[in-house]
């Protein structure tokens, strides 16, 4: 296997380290703008912000004014501080990170509810109102994608929500990195597949960003 050359999967957003390109930042922005007002807006695996500023700036144009919910574990580990780096963004092995998201999103909008540490764990402070726009970006493989799923959905409004799965492809880039256990990267994929018929898909990114966008059409009996 190859060196992984982590300098073409990070971008930069206004100044904030980003791991996804710019054409997700715009769509974010446009997704934002398109606040119904029905729920609230949700990013789970929030990193430093850039992603969380790309959305929310469209939410401050349509007149946003719910909390923004915010999940991370925010410990930097050694890919981050690579990742960082090669935008000029300093960061410590181990440094917690939740007052640099803190720093880069309250300008944008300060009613942020910031809730650190291992997600589904972390969801036992939601307050458990509607949610209108879910980004997933941390979680990728079961049992954390299957039990936060199981968690958020039952908020999802139908035929509003939308619901960001950012590493979407993200498989692929394990496959072709040769990594054994590449498989397990599929899960956001199959659940996508096995509810097709509850979610409509917006839009998909090719590149590092790997993102694709759904719409919740209706309710899902689990299983």
């Amino acid at each position: 296997m190859g060196a992984i050359n982590l300098d073409m999967e990070t971008s930069n957003y206004k100044g904030i380290p980003a791991m996804s390109p710019p054409e997700v930042h715009q769509y974010l922005n446009e997704l934002g703008r398109g606040w119904t007002g029905q729920g609230v807006a949700m990013e789970v695996g929030c990193w430093l912000g850039a992603t969380s500023v790309a959305l929310l700036e469209g939410l401050v144009e349509a007149g946003y004014d719910r909390p923004f919910w915010a999940f991370d574990r925010w410990s930097a580990n050694g890919a981050e501080v690579i990742k960082a780096s090669n935008q000029k963004v300093p960061l410590l092995m181990g440094q917690d990170l939740k007052p640099v998201y803190e720093k880069n999103v309250s300008p944008t909008y300060a009613k942020l509810k910031m809730v650190k540490g291992a997600i589904p764990g972390t969801f036992r402070v939601y307050t458990r109102d509607s949610i209108e726009f879910c980004l997933f970006d941390a979680p990728k493989c079961n049992p954390v994608f299957r039990d936060a799923t199981k968690f958020v959905v039952p908020y999802f409004i139908p035929g509003v929500t939308v619901f960001g799965l950012m590493d979407y492809y993200f498989y692929k880039r394990k496959q072709e990195q040769q990594h054994a256990d590449w498989k397990k990267f599929l899960v956001p994929v199959h659940f996508i597949k096995k509810y097709s018929d509850h979610f409509t898909l917006l839009r998909e990114f090719s590149g590092f960003g790997m993102s694709a966008f759904f719409r919740y059409e209706k309710e899902i009996s689990w299983e």
